[in-house]
Formats: C-alpha cells, structure tokens, sequence
C-alpha cells in the first residue's frame, strides 16, 4: 500500500508539471527568465501542497 501512495503522489506531481507547461506554451512569454522562474515557483508549489497533505 505504501507504494501505491507513493505512485499516486508521483503521478499528480507530473500532471502538475505538465499542466504548468502546456498553460506556459500557450502564453505569451514576457521574458525567458520570468517564464523559468515561475514554472519553478507553480513546480514548487504542486510539491509542498502533495507532500503537506501527508
């Protein structure tokens, strides 16, 4: 059963990050820089929301 937690934890952090970077391509980016930091941050953020809900 830990594994399967462990999975399912894994599999919305990945469909966060795709989200985030398919919602990035469809905008205009501002600069390359800004772009990259806040996909870091939106990243960031998916993380600590799945692993504080433990």
């Amino acid at each position: 059963m830990e594994n399967k937690g462990l999975l399912t934890i894994i599999a919305v952090v990945l469909i966060g990050i795709f989200a985030v970077l398919f919602i990035q391509m469809n905008q205009k980016p501002d600069t390359l820089g800004g772009q990259v930091g806040e996909a870091i941050e939106e990243v960031g953020d998916e993380i600590d929301d799945n692993t504080s809900g433990n």
